[in-house]
């Protein structure tokens, strides 16, 4: 029978309900108090996520180069649990959730608007390198943050016999036995708290949205408001609940499959709308300013100016994916038996980016074409905020209804492929394995699924969500420490594997 690992499922449900409560009771001194330890930490220590995400990087591209790239998670003659198009589905739907559709229509304005390297907003170069820095933070840099984990959760899981899946296993090589003691089970609940908070934090970015689009699609006015978010949650409990019962493989699977076929399908028809040959004339511009400037911006900390834009935005980003990286790392290496480390490295930063720059490419040209046209989404967006900004350029394309209807679609199954995929992860590193093979209770991955559901809403009714986005982006630094430890675990195993086949 399998049992509930009881410290770590106990205290991140303490935590969670705790960080909860404090938010419901006193929202206006939490606020203030994680912006303010945000905005000191941001100054103070933004230089370490660039660092940080430039050793992953440097990591990732040396484990593509590398003969050790070859080994394959499971063994030499493993076969692959998933075909290449659904594995790389999950990943990237899982990843990504309702914030590629909202930054992906409204990131290039934010960036032209306020620019950065003291460009003149609204400039034709300030437009030129929004686009770019939308490809940057969508791009490789971004989906190498989920490499080190996946891989070094993966290796230990298939390849040393590790029964669980947990980050703390990650860090064995390092840690040692401490690994199994104090410092493993906070590595996991720090872990785990992250990948029940980080899904919740996109809650933060799609509700609202969905909210808004819900209410002029059908015509509901401001009072049905509450409603209108208690059924999009239960519809989702109910997804959640199917795709338990499903499992993995017919389940998450085919949730995530559904859901790439829409958004390309949707990002496509947006690029026509633009005007196919002008986006592919931006898009080389793009890439040719990408590669140009790509050192610069992987190293960029604005030492000597303000530090707005990299801390507004390329921290922001970092610290926020690093949240992710425990999530990430743990479904990644669920789904990717068979596959070589290599094939992991290349997926996530190859393909998963390319999927990103679609969105970035379609949907943030067509912002910037209504934006030169005179259709001033730069105000909107400053004066109303995301939704609205959002609602303001659907409402600007053909068949606006149609449109909003299928972004509300896409928003609520990417959010639900989100949150499915966070309570598997969460019950799966609360459970004790009895092999690899094993798999958590289906109601810890329900309790899991209506747990984020419940924060989702309490959030919504007492305004929230600002507060547990920044505190969840807090808990980026010490995962930043944590990604450190398991890029060296992972060099030490591998080369542990080196050396004993080299004596074979």
């Amino acid at each position: 029978m399998k049992k509930i690992d009881k410290v770590r499922f106990g205290a991140t449900v303490i935590i969670i309900f705790a960080v909860l409560l404090s938010v419901s009771i006193n929202i206006t001194g939490v606020q203030n108090t994680v912006d303010s330890v945000y905005s000191f930490m941001s100054k103070k220590f933004g230089w370490f996520f660039v660092l940080a995400n430039l050793v992953a990087f440097v990591f990732s591209i040396w484990l593509i180069a590398s003969p050790k790239g070859k080994i394959r998670l499971g063994g030499h003659d493993c076969k692959p649990e998933f075909g290449r198009i659904s594995w790389i589905a999950m990943m990237f739907t899982t990843s990504c959730s309702a914030g590629l559709i909202v930054f992906g229509f409204i990131e290039t304005i934010y960036y032209s608007s306020a620019p950065p390297f003291q460009i003149s907003p609204f400039s034709v170069q300030a437009y030129e390198y929004a686009e770019m820095y939308s490809h940057y933070h969508w791009g490789f840099n971004a989906w190498t943050l989920y490499v080190p984990a996946s891989v070094a959760i993966g290796y230990m899981l298939y390849n040393k016999g590790r029964n669980s899946l947990s980050l703390g296993n990650a860090c064995e090589s390092v840690l040692g036995r401490h690994s199994k003691g104090l410092a493993g089970i906070a590595v996991d609940i720090l872990g785990i708290f992250g990948a029940v908070v980080a899904p919740v934090t996109s809650m933060g970015l799609g509700m609202p949205l969905l909210t808004l689009l819900f209410q002029n699609i059908f015509g509901i006015s401001d009072q049905y408001v509450t409603n209108i978010q208690a059924i999009i949650l239960l519809i989702w409990v109910l997804i959640f609940g199917t795709s338990t019962y499903l499992g993995l493989s017919k389940g998450i699977k085919n949730l995530s499959n559904i859901n790439v076929s829409l958004a390309f399908a949707f990002m496509i028809f947006v690029g026509f709308l633009g005007g196919i040959l002008k986006l592919f004339q931006a898009e080389i511009n793009t890439l040719g300013l990408y590669i140009q400037n790509f050192v610069r911006m992987a190293t960029y900390t604005d030492p000597y100016g303000d530090g707005v834009f990299v801390g507004s935005w390329t921290v922001w980003y970092w610290a926020w994916l690093i949240v992710y990286m425990p999530l990430m790392g743990v479904f990644n290496a669920r789904i990717s038996k068979g596959r070589t480390l290599r094939e992991v490295a290349i997926g996530q930063m190859v393909f998963c980016s390319l999927g990103c720059w679609v969105a970035m490419s379609t949907l943030g040209n067509y912002a910037i074409k209504l934006q030169q046209s005179g259709i001033d989404i730069a105000t909107v967006l400053n004066q109303e905020g995301q939704p609205a900004a959002i609602l303001y350029i659907l409402e600007n394309m053909p068949a606006s209804k149609m449109m909003m209807i299928l972004v509300a679609i896409l928003v609520f199954v990417f959010m639900a492929t989100t949150v499915d995929s966070s309570s598997f992860v969460a019950a799966e590193t609360t459970t004790i394995h009895i092999s690899a093979e094993d798999r958590a209770p289906r109601w810890v991955r329900i309790f899991g699924a209506g747990m984020a559901c419940l924060i989702t809403f309490v959030l919504l009714q007492v305004g929230g969500f600002n507060a547990v986005q920044v505190l969840a982006i807090l808990v980026g630094l010490p995962l930043a420490v944590v990604m450190f430890i398991v890029i060296a675990s992972t060099i030490k195993m591998l080369k542990k594997e080196e050396e004993y086949w080299n004596k074979q």
